[in-house]
């Protein structure tokens, strides 16, 4: 077992000795959202597992919590990870069927008497929603409602840290980046607040039955090319690009069909104003004012400059 022979390595922080303490399971640790997740759970007087699918994966959870294997194929490894876990913190990568994954987990979790689930899902969630994410996100929103668990629903928008996996290329080689959003104002949030509000969510019963939408802050893509210029030193354009040509680019990818689809329904909306919104969620939970795009290009200047 993955367990025991790391706790022969010797590789186990201390966590799994800290038995008066609540445990928490964070499934999805290894992406974005969950990192963030783990990393906002530092120093919370919690135990903290993160589930991995394999042994390699290690190495991106082994600071922040105790490694267990979950592996969505092999059953019994869900049952097993949430074997003694008080509460469990769930988000799923962009696919067409998340409420299947949510549903298993939401079996474990009352199977294993789990008091609560906090699940990451969307902007917009709705059964019938006008686009696919937002069907997505509401059907599986339904399944955690309909659970009979404790729940906390965390609804975030575009996150900052797209234009670190998917425009930090075109910004660092020619001082542009390219979407088809027109002069629509977004919200663009940063994943740390997410973590942040997730990790309160996790530590404390005041948010049961919640849903909270976590926008960030609204900018057009204009102004966030001029902070990225003021932050980077240099000039950096923001391209409206035709449709056909951010899908024609997505589609060279070989990034599946239905995934493109999605997007471009995304850049859509977002074109159509849609995502023009704010929510002061974030503000009302932390006291604080949501992590600006000019704070986080500042965070992550190395990552847009030329090499």
């Amino acid at each position: 077992m993955i367990n025991a022979k790391l706790k022969a390595e010797n590789r186990l922080t201390p966590y799994h000795n800290l038995l008066n303490m609540e445990n928490i399971l964070i499934i999805g640790s290894t992406g974005t959202i969950g990192t963030a997740v783990l990393k906002n759970l530092q120093n919370r007087s919690v135990n903290v597992y993160a589930a991995i699918r394999s042994e390699k994966d290690i190495p991106k959870v082994a600071a922040y919590a105790e490694p267990v294997i979950l592996d969505f194929t092999q059953p019994e490894t869900l049952d097993q990870a949430m074997a003694g876990k008080d509460r469990v913190f769930l988000v799923t990568p962009l696919m067409q069927n998340p409420d299947e994954i949510t549903r298993l987990v939401v079996e474990a979790a009352r199977k294993n008497n789990l008091k609560h689930i906090v699940r990451s899902t969307a902007a917009g969630a709705d059964v019938n929603g006008s686009i696919m994410m937002a069907r997505w996100a509401g059907t599986s929103e339904a399944v955690v409602k309909e659970s009979g668990l404790n729940f906390t629903i965390l609804r975030p928008h575009s996150f900052l840290q797209n234009f670190i996996s998917a425009n930090s290329y075109t910004i660092k080689n020619q001082n542009a980046y390219y979407l088809p959003l027109g002069d629509a104002r977004l919200a663009q949030l940063d994943v740390t607040d997410l973590g942040e509000v997730a990790a309160i969510a996790l530590t404390s019963d005041e948010h049961f039955g919640k849903t909270y939408e976590l926008s960030g802050l609204t900018y057009t893509s204009e102004e966030l090319a001029q902070i990225m210029s003021e932050v980077l030193g240099r000039e950096i354009t923001y391209v409206d690009a035709p449709e056909e040509d951010i899908k024609a680019g997505l589609l060279s990818y070989n990034l599946p069909e239905w995934m493109v689809d999605s997007l471009m329904e995304l850049y859509y909306i977002i074109k159509q104003g849609w995502t023009d919104t704010y929510s002061d969620d974030y503000k009302s939970i932390t006291g604080k004012e949501y992590t600006s795009a000019r704070t986080f290009f500042e965070e992550n200047k190395a990552v847009f400059m030329p090499e």
